[in-house]
């Protein structure tokens, strides 16, 4: 079956609208990104593309949820996988910072910014080395606190467009599905968001985490039959980040393109390793978990 464009077109038209009207009244509030408030706004903001889409599900479409979002709480392999992949990422992302002319390590934490100095003084009260604090850290609210906002998104991008695009094959859809996720993100960037100091750099490196990202969360999706895993990888991502920005110096704008060039090395392994189904190949929309 073609996908059936109306359905993405309108999930996709009340995702960017929610999400943006709230963000824009956040700014025109008096919020600032980075300040400790925009951290609560951030997460809420993740909640709007699994909460349109579960509403156009049941209330619009008067279709099931839980199948074919493949919202399966049931672990197996590939959750392990999700979690543990966003650390090997920002590890790779940490070391290609550090090969940028002028770079170096910093132990203390001191590649963090001022605003975040309540965050150190709680990773050095954890009584451990501030990397091992900072890694113990990531990977305990990855699959916890961080998947709640990581799933918030997933059950769209690898929930309801998945189950929509998923005839096109698993390269079309990834493709589609990171693009129109990184578009998502670009009234953000007018708003400061994520990097003030480097806002064009920022918003490429944006973009381009999102297209390298896609297939990676793709690939577990696949796997491991569930968007819960996404959630867990997402989350991990995002509690795994400061990992790839607090322990270096002076990488200037190129440090935003550190975690896309460990996302690229990564599609790059899974392409070569034969791990990727073929271009053309329909994916099932609500596999059972580890079978396609």
């Amino acid at each position: 079956m073609s996908p059936n464009w109306r359905r993405v077109a309108l999930f996709y038209g009340a995702t960017f609208g929610l999400t943006h009207v709230l963000s824009v009244g956040y700014v025109l509030a008096g919020g600032s990104w980075g300040s400790p408030s925009s951290f609560a706004v951030a997460n809420a903001l993740m909640l709007c593309p699994g909460l349109v889409a579960i509403g156009l599900q049941r209330f619009v479409f008067r279709d099931r949820i839980v199948g074919p979002f493949a919202l399966h709480f049931r672990p197996n392999r590939w959750f392990v996988v999700a979690w543990l992949l966003p650390l090997l990422v920002m590890l790779g992302a940490l070391a290609f910072s550090l090969l940028v002319p002028d770079a170096h390590y910093a132990a203390d934490m001191g590649g963090l910014p001022v605003e975040m100095d309540s965050f150190k003084r709680q990773v050095v009260g954890m009584g451990l080395p501030p990397f091992v604090g900072m890694l113990l850290l990531g990977l305990v609210l990855g699959p916890t606190v961080n998947a709640v906002g990581g799933l918030g998104e997933e059950i769209g991008w690898r929930g309801f467009l998945y189950q929509e695009l998923a005839s096109l094959g698993f390269w079309r859809c990834s493709l589609l599905t990171g693009l129109l996720w990184a578009f998502w993100h670009v009234p953000l960037l007018f708003e400061g968001y994520p990097d003030p100091q480097h806002p064009v750099a920022g918003g490429i490196g944006v973009v381009a985490f999102a297209m390298l990202l896609a297939p990676v969360l793709q690939f577990i999706r696949w796997r491991s039959g569930s968007v819960v895993a996404c959630g867990i990888l997402h989350g991990t991502m995002s509690s795994t980040r400061l990992i790839s920005v607090a322990f270096v110096l002076d990488a200037g704008p190129w440090a935003d393109a550190a975690v896309p060039c460990a996302l690229l090395v990564v599609n790059i392994v899974l392409l070569c390793a034969g791990l990727l189904p073929g271009a053309r190949r329909p994916l099932r929309p609500s596999a059972p978990a580890g079978v396609n």
